[in-house]
């Protein structure tokens, strides 16, 4: 089995998130992809979504909630949860500031096409990261269509603090 060796990855923007690609399908025997975010306070995407890769986010610094539709998960530093395909799924920053946390996909395949179709290369991915805009929504929506993405609507803020999460 090959050794995957991280690099530090082109700084760029994600949906008004800082992100590094430390490992692509290339160099990773097209098993996983390992990327970096740098999510603003009050960051993350607003909608749920699925797609097949399964998907892990371990939280570096902060926290991290990770909303699915089996409910509301905080992870610390050093915690992870794994989302399996198909399963409806977004996570926030509900903090005062920053965190970063790293997300794997397996198989990368139609998520990486997505993620590095979306990007926006930049100087700094944790200065000042912006708003997102409509039109660069509408943009991702598109394209994660196109991409093999479900896209379940919105989530509810006021399940934040219960269990489960209704889907749109």
């Amino acid at each position: 089995m090959p050794v995957a060796t991280l690099t530090p990855g082109e700084p760029m923007l994600f949906m008004g998130e800082g992100f590094r690609v430390h490992a692509t399908s290339a160099t990773t025997g097209g098993r996983f992809l390992i990327a970096e975010i740098i999510s603003r306070p009050a960051g993350g995407p607003r909608h749920l979504h699925s797609h097949e890769a399964a998907e892990q986010y371990m939280c570096l610094d902060g926290v991290i909630t990770v909303i699915t539709e089996d409910g509301v998960h905080r992870l610390a530093p050093l915690e992870s949860l794994t989302i399996r395909p198909w399963l409806a799924h977004t996570y926030r920053n509900l903090g005062d500031s920053p965190a970063r946390l790293l997300c794997t996909l397996s198989p990368p395949d139609d998520m990486e096409a997505f993620l590095l179709a979306v990007c926006e290369p930049v100087s700094d991915p944790g200065a000042a990261l912006p708003e997102v805009t409509r039109e660069q929504s509408d943009h991702a929506m598109a394209l994660a269509a196109r991409h093999g993405m479900r896209i379940h609507g919105e989530y509810d803020p006021s399940v934040l603090g219960h269990g489960a999460v209704p889907r749109g």
